[in-house]
């Protein structure tokens, strides 16, 4: 077989047969693309919301590659499949054998398709999605995009509030033990009251001690009243006497208040105040934190929502007006020379193998 026809066989017919199927056979398919990004609370690009915030681009990169996995997963084309009747339309096309989703196609295989019609990318630099989605139809491909889109948001904002919850749920806890002990505490206060007869220990032993005061200070006025009396009067007169009276009702009742004060009984005011005292430093105490356990869900709350991710589509999926699949001729011309260059090395070691063997 001479050159001429070994070249016509195993390199123009193939390229006539890749010409043949491209130009009249292939069916068209259509490409919607779309355009996103995971965005934080202030609007800016993930790249830029992490420096905003002083912190690694690294939550956030992760964040988009599970977004990327996750549009690439079995689990989001069955729930493409269920909405769009994704294979029934893959499947439909009767004119394409080599372009279509074969009829008895398994789940694996309606994957591997779906990865090949579907193509996400992820650019850490900028922190930019470009989505690209062929199928038979314009209004089709639009459609898988946008649906593809909405599902990523919706996982997205799984994320954001597992994150969310995550954050916020030691300082929920922490919220919840200190409002049990204010209650606690509130609760033995009215106890307290109701067993010690008394609404406001402290002003109760303020008043007394302002009653202990006056009476004391009669009691010295008195005294000072009967030396003067016996100065000029008998000791047995009614003057003497009634002063006498006086100054004893006034130390019985001074030594009743200080009983009342510092007594043996067990409800003296001095103990209760003591027992008084020993609560309301507890409920201060139990009060400071949960204030400060409040202060501390509000600040997670603030610093959970300032790391959270959106998803924002700045460009959202086209509508095809023409078709860009298959790329007839560059596939062509690729057939072209991929048929040359392997023409050329299969000639040059046959060629090789006839020298070495002298024929």
């Amino acid at each position: 077989m001479t050159f001429r026809n070994k070249y016509l066989l195993f390199v123009l017919l193939p390229t006539l047969l890749v010409a043949f199927y491209y130009g009249i056979w292939a069916t068209n398919m259509y490409v919607s693309e779309a355009r996103f990004s995971l965005r934080g609370p202030e609007g800016g690009g993930s790249t830029d919301v992490l420096a905003l915030l002083g912190q690694s681009g690294g939550s956030t990169t992760a964040d988009a590659y599970v977004v990327q996995d996750y549009i690439r997963s079995m689990g989001l084309l069955q729930t493409l499949d269920s909405r769009l009747d994704l294979k029934t339309h893959y499947q439909s096309d009767p004119g394409d054998l080599f372009s279509r989703l074969s009829k008895d196609a398994s789940a694996e295989e309606f994957l591997r398709y779906y990865q090949k019609t579907t193509h996400i990318a992820f650019e850490p630099t900028t922190g930019i999605f470009t989505l690209t989605v062929r199928a038979y139809a314009p209004e089709v491909a639009r459609d898988i995009s946008q649906e593809i889109l909405t599902l990523s948001e919706g996982l997205v904002n799984q994320l954001r509030d597992r994150a969310l919850d995550d954050a916020l749920e030691l300082a929920h806890t922490e919220l919840d033990h200190a409002e049990q002990q204010v209650s606690t505490l509130r609760e033995r206060m009215k106890q307290f009251r109701q067993r010690s007869e008394l609404l406001n220990p402290e002003a109760a032993a303020g008043a007394l001690v302002s009653l202990l005061a006056t009476l004391e200070a009669e009691a010295v006025k008195t005294r000072t009243e009967m030396a003067e009396a016996r100065s000029y009067m008998r000791e047995d007169s009614a003057r003497i006497n009634a002063l006498k009276a006086r100054i004893a009702a006034l130390e019985g009742q001074i030594d009743a208040e200080k009983n009342r004060l510092t007594g043996p009984d067990q409800q003296v005011l001095n103990d209760v105040m003591a027992d008084y005292e020993k609560l309301a430093i507890e409920r201060e105490f139990a009060e400071k934190r949960y204030t400060s356990a409040l202060t501390s869900l509000e600040a997670a709350r603030i610093r959970a929502e300032s790391q959270s991710r959106y998803l924002v589509a700045f460009s959202p999926p086209t509508l095809p007006d023409e078709s860009l699949w298959p790329r007839r001729s560059r596939s062509v011309i690729l057939a072209f020379v991929s048929a040359n260059l392997l023409f050329g090395i299969v000639s040059l070691i046959i060629a090789a193998i006839r020298e070495h063997a002298g024929f």
